[in-house]
């Protein structure tokens, strides 16, 4: 059976390097399951402007893009 993914949550720090919980699960040997969830419903959150929404979108590619250099499932 194989081993149960380790779950990688990217919430505000979208870094690779100096990544704890990156490190762990990386090190654990476990396959990973690396999540972002974008929360635009929660009372009290501001929405995201235009600009926010362009720079996430990019950051969130990169990351994407050098996740899977790296061999992670997305």
């Amino acid at each position: 059976m194989p081993a149960s993914p380790a779950i990688v949550w990217f919430r505000e720090d979208l870094r690779l390097a100096d990544h704890p919980a990156l490190d762990a699960a990386v090190a654990s040997g476990r396959p990973l399951l690396c999540v972002f969830i974008l929360d635009e419903g929660s009372p009290g959150l501001r929405g995201r402007g235009g600009a926010s929404r362009w720079w996430l979108h990019h950051a969130l590619a990169a990351l994407a893009a050098a996740l899977e250099k790296r061999g992670a499932r997305l």
